[in-house]
């Protein structure tokens, strides 16, 4: 091994232990974690911890059987535009969607390019303007005739 691999490996493990120390220094006490339920409490049996976890994790099960037999039926995850009403195959429903979206696009781009521009909004009075806009644009009107 030559002396540069040699520092290189003394700089790593340095580093490696300064990690170590500061994750060392910021973990949770012994009571952070049995108040969060990861450890066994100091005073109680842990046979008592273990019972009160798996009453925790049977409830979570009977909560999730309960969802799972009470879920909505396909046809209503449709009717409420959750699911898309198609019998493809996921790639090509993938396809269809954008397929549809550009679709959607290309029309709105259409009416936006069709829509009227400010002064004809403005001559067909659905803009409101001032009065002394009005009267300018009424003497360039004049002139240019």
């Amino acid at each position: 091994m030559t002396l540069l691999a040699s520092e290189h490996s003394l700089l790593i493990r340095s580093k490696f232990r300064s990690v170590l120390q500061l994750r060392l220094q910021q973990r949770r006490t012994r009571e952070q974690l049995a108040d969060q339920g990861i450890m066994a409490p100091l005073k109680s049996p842990g046979a008592f911890h273990d019972q009160r976890k798996s009453m925790e994790r049977a409830k979570t099960e009977n909560c999730v059987r309960h969802k799972m037999r009470n879920r909505p039926e396909r046809s209503d995850l449709v009717n409420l535009h959750i699911l898309q009403d198609s019998a493809a195959e996921g790639s090509i429903q993938t396809a269809q969607m954008k397929l549809k979206r550009a679709r959607l696009a290309d029309d709105l781009n259409e009416k936006i390019a069709l829509r009227p521009g400010p002064l004809e909004l403005v001559e067909k009075n659905i803009i409101p303007i001032d009065s002394s806009v009005k009267e300018a644009m009424k003497g360039t009107s004049r002139s240019a005739s």
